[in-house]
């Protein structure tokens, strides 16, 4: 889901805890599975994901407690697929965030025992969901990782300050990257310039 600019407010109305969260870089996924018995599938941008290794590997995410996912996923034994995305997938972020709908192509899937697999995005995690609570305002989803996928490598797709960045090529600097250029634009974020999207 999309959580709106941190840096949107007036400098005084800004909420500090917000602000610090929106300066982490978080990845972007599409978590999708069926809603139980009725062939419908759902899904939903991501991007509070935590994975870890062992035996068996796990994944956390946070997810809107008010979304169809949320509802599924607590709705009993439940499984879902978690597709990591890259920059060319941007458009699919947009479209699980309920931004902008995405072409019928990208949107095509197969079925899998866990759920729907989005053929344009081939990095995936097959999970099994093993709990689900409140967390803050958010829903934490704990599952099993019985599955991982790895697609052709591409740029990574990030949410970072308010929005979808495109992250550069390992090695490679990004636009601007000089100190007085990344001072300028801490400046402009935190209120010195007006923020426009």
């Amino acid at each position: 889901m999309r959580y709106g600019d941190p840096w949107a407010d007036a400098p005084g109305e800004r909420d500090p805890l917000r602000r610090l969260r929106g300066r982490l870089v978080l990845p972007v996924t599409v978590w999708l599975a069926n809603a139980s018995g009725t062939g419908y599938e759902v899904g939903l941008t991501v991007s509070s994901v935590l994975v870890a290794q062992g035996d068996p590997a796990m994944l956390a995410g946070l997810v809107s407690p008010a979304s169809e996912l949320a509802d599924v996923l607590t709705s009993g034994p439940s499984c879902f697929v978690a597709h990591v995305l890259s920059a060319q997938h941007k458009r699919l972020a947009q479209h699980f965030a309920g931004e902008l709908p995405a072409p019928a192509d990208l949107l095509t899937t197969r079925p899998s025992a866990y759920g729907p697999l989005l053929e344009a995005a081939g990095d995936r995690l097959l999970c099994r969901t093993v709990s689900t609570k409140p967390f803050g305002w958010s829903l934490l989803v704990e599952a099993e990782v019985a599955e991982a996928q790895v697609g052709a490598a591409g740029k990574a797709l990030a949410w970072w300050r308010g929005g979808f960045q495109v992250l550069p090529a390992p090695g490679s600097a990004p636009p601007g990257a000089g100190r007085d250029a990344g001072r300028d634009a801490d400046a402009r974020r935190d209120g010195d310039h007006p923020v426009t999207r």
